[in-house]
């Protein structure tokens, strides 16, 4: 099994760019995405042609990681890492990171350091990443912005002197293939207009200025696993012929690919729409499931679209609706946006949503919960809002953070379970039953 990943000495380091573009320049890739990110596997889906699913050992445990990983495997399987190697819910070396990901998977490391300002001491930098955990196999160095090749040679002879590794490539600064960012991080594949041109670009400069060949090398020097039992056979055609309404448009597309084919695997009907272009929700549906995305940008064409309002609203009454984060958003009674306008939803809970200049730090990240029926299990948040003027009492899940913050979440009214909180099933398939079986 060919299998790699790609990982950072820190956030903003170029993993992204240079994850990309490695997917592009090679065939038959098996895109990953460690962490609960919604928006990376979009652009590797993109490039790849193939769905990317997420590994998340806090919230899926090892063994649905590996199963994950096990199953949507190709001719070289390509891990996007998540902030730095090392970087996780804790100082501990156990703590959720890419590093400790790559042991679990048993992936070598490729990593991208960022060559901009630096010389010799790039190598300490380097030296560092590979002593603090050496069960952690970092095989090679892609040095990013870094300005000419003979740079390149200078900062190359000092990394494989004193660290051992070998840099297989770098990549230069170019302004042609950056992407605007937003609250939540990078726009959504979906909504950049000449981002065909840009993976173009990134393709080039990979074949121009990275080693494909030594990287195919490092990638299969990981050891092949026995393949991982299905946690979810238990689970084959429970709901067959229940037919689900998911949100799909560019407000609302935050759903792992793993969470649907499990719904699928399930039996469910899934069938999609389109909270702002479409009039009608579809027929005969058993159920809704309103997943995260952008409400708070398309705020104002989802208001105007009062025909699909009155028909969730009715369906509510009628039919049980999940709602996750920009679902719950929707279902409020409206958002304040950051210029103080408010824009009206749908009105289903008696709650305002107010959007914030900064990340809701402190209900930010991986949270333990158990719901009012006893389930437990792991979730994340991650908002730029928060609520204001509630008036529900009803609520399902109680959250605790590793650092001991607790709080309440997830309104229930009539036949809506709605809050912050995401939900990956496979570490939490006892709440996936709870969920879908009212």
């Amino acid at each position: 099994m060919k299998k790699i990943l790609i990982a950072g000495t820190s956030s903003g380091a170029g993993k992204t760019t240079i994850s990309t573009a490695i997917m592009g320049a090679l065939e038959g890739v098996s895109p990953f995405k460690a962490g609960p990110d919604y928006i990376d596997p979009k652009f590797h889906e993109f490039i790849t042609k193939n769905p990317s699913n997420n590994l998340d050992l806090f919230i899926m445990g090892e063994e649905s990681v590996k199963y994950i990983f096990s199953k949507n495997t190709k001719n070289i399987s390509i891990v996007e890492g998540v902030m730095g190697l090392y970087d996780g819910l804790s100082h501990e070396l156990d703590n959720y990171s890419s590093a400790h990901l790559s042991r679990v998977l048993d992936l070598p490391v490729i990593l991208v350091v960022n060559g901009k300002g630096a010389s010799t001491s790039i190598a300490a930098t380097v030296l560092g990443f590979k002593n603090l955990d050496p069960r952690v196999k970092i095989k090679g160095i892609i040095l990013n912005n870094v300005g000419s090749e003979r740079l390149y040679n200078l900062l190359k002879e000092g990394v494989e002197r004193y660290t051992k590794i070998p840099c297989v490539g770098y990549f230069p600064r170019d302004e042609r293939v950056s992407i605007d960012e937003r609250h939540l991080g990078l726009q959504q594949a979906s909504e950049i207009e000449n981002l065909s041109e840009k993976i173009e670009i990134l393709k080039d400069m990979a074949k121009k200025y990275l080693d494909l060949d030594k990287i195919l090398e490092i990638a299969e020097d990981g050891n092949d696993y026995k393949e991982i039992k299905n946690p979810t056979e238990y689970l084959k055609d429970r709901f067959k012929g229940k037919r689900v309404g998911i949100a799909k448009d560019k407000a609302f597309s935050f759903y792992y690919s793993e969470n649907l084919k499990l719904m699928r695997y399930t039996g469910m009907d899934l069938i999609e729409f389109s909270p702002i272009n479409d009039s009608h929700l579809p027929d005969n549906l058993d159920y809704i499931y309103l997943g995260g995305g952008y409400p708070e940008i398309f705020a104002k064409r989802l208001y105007e679209n009062k025909s699909m309002i009155e028909e969730i609203k009715n369906a509510s009454k009628k039919i049980p609706i999940y709602a996750e984060c920009g679902g719950f958003m929707y279902l409020s009674k409206g958002i304040k946006q950051l210029n103080d306008e408010f824009d009206p939803m749908c009105g289903l809970l008696d709650i305002k949503v107010e959007m914030r200049p900064r990340l809701n730090i402190s209900r930010f990240g991986y949270v333990d919960y158990e719901s009012e029926d006893g389930v437990k299990g792991r979730c994340h948040e991650f908002h730029y809002s928060d609520i204001y003027d509630v008036n529900e009492k009803d609520l399902y899940f109680e959250l605790k953070k590793k650092n001991g913050k607790k709080w309440s979440c997830g309104y229930k009214k009539d036949k809506i379970i709605a809050g912050y909180p995401h939900i990956h099933f496979y570490g939490n398939l006892e709440i996936f039953v709870k969920l879908f079986d009212r």
